[in-house]
């Protein structure tokens, strides 16, 4: 049985992955109150973006510069937990950067996901270079960078749009709104509100807004961008509607700039129960597939903890 493409297997694979980011999100803030972490910043809320975009491209031949809320993408890109508790606990094995960067800074030498900087931003201008480094090798290579909409305030980043639009990089920008640059909301910091509309303007960019929270809706945004891109067409920005589950980092507090009604709306969109809904919906898994899920990746993350420890 297929919906939209998928099989139930693919299907309850991409809700499992999904799900293991959460629940690393959860052990990570957990370690962190032992005293075995010193930082976290959560991707809860941008799992199905993030998942969505991973899928479209090709590890290993494609290359992916993510930012900090990146967990899930990365799991979909071939990470798997232990890699990211690593990264966590600040082990010598960490791939990512041999336990050298701030946790949620994610590398694959393998994988071709480049670590970035923590100033944010600057990942934007390095992924058009490759870019460029791949058109002049002639082969049909895509990059993906991603962002939060914050960072479209800074100059990085209508200069990589330019640079891109103008060449026809094949680079795809992924901007993940959750409507707040640390406590900032967009209102007060994005002209008009809308990444989306202040990308208009530049020739061959094709521009994508997307619920960021529907996993297929984005899926197909970042397929069409994809293709394009291999096509030599140029550069695609999609702009993802996601919600903000957990404060900025584990130093911040939403609440107190937050009010009780916008974060109870927001766990009303929490992409997971959204994808568990429409799979159980459209009888391609049960209430119980989807619990025999949830309590297997429990133990996982859980048993994975354990083992980064001991490394």
């Amino acid at each position: 049985m297929k919906f939209k493409g998928f099989s139930k297997k693919q299907l309850l694979d991409i809700y499992r992955q999904m799900a293991v980011s959460r629940y690393l999100d959860e052990k990570q803030l957990i370690l962190l109150k032992q005293g075995k972490g010193y930082f976290h910043i959560g991707c809860s809320g941008h799992e199905a973006a993030g998942l969505a975009a991973a899928i479209s491209f090709k590890p290993g031949f494609d290359y992916a510069y993510p930012y900090h809320r990146d967990q899930a993408f990365c799991m979909g890109w071939g990470m798997e937990s232990r890699d990211h508790l690593l990264s966590f606990l600040a082990k010598e094995d960490d791939p990512s950067s041999g336990g050298r960067q701030m946790p949620q800074h994610y590398g694959h030498r393998e994988l071709n996901i480049v670590s970035q900087s923590s100033p944010t931003g600057t990942q934007l201008l390095q992924a058009v270079g490759a870019g460029f480094a791949l058109q002049r090798n002639g082969g049909k290579a895509v990059v993906y960078v991603s962002m939060g909409e914050g960072t479209s305030s800074q100059g990085d980043f209508h200069e990589a749009l330019n640079w891109a639009s103008r060449d026809k990089t094949p680079v795809i920008f992924h901007v993940e709104n959750n409507h707040f640059a640390v406590s900032v909301p967009i209102e007060d910091q994005t002209a008009g509100a809308s990444v989306y509309k202040i990308s208009a303007g530049y020739e061959n960019l094709a521009r994508f807004n997307v619920n960021g929270t529907d996993f297929f809706e984005t899926h197909l945004a970042f397929k069409k961008a994809v293709e394009r891109a291999r096509k030599g067409k140029g550069p695609s920005i999609i702009v993802s509607d996601v919600v903000h589950l957990l404060p900025h980092s584990s130093s911040d507090d939403q609440r107190k700039y937050r009010s009780e009604e916008e974060l109870n709306a927001d766990k009303i969109r929490d992409p997971l129960i959204l994808f568990a809904k429409t799979c159980i919906h459209e009888n391609i898994a049960t209430q119980q597939d989807i619990d025999k899920i949830s309590k297997d990746v429990n133990n996982q993350v859980n048993s994975d903890a354990e083992w980064a420890e001991l490394q």
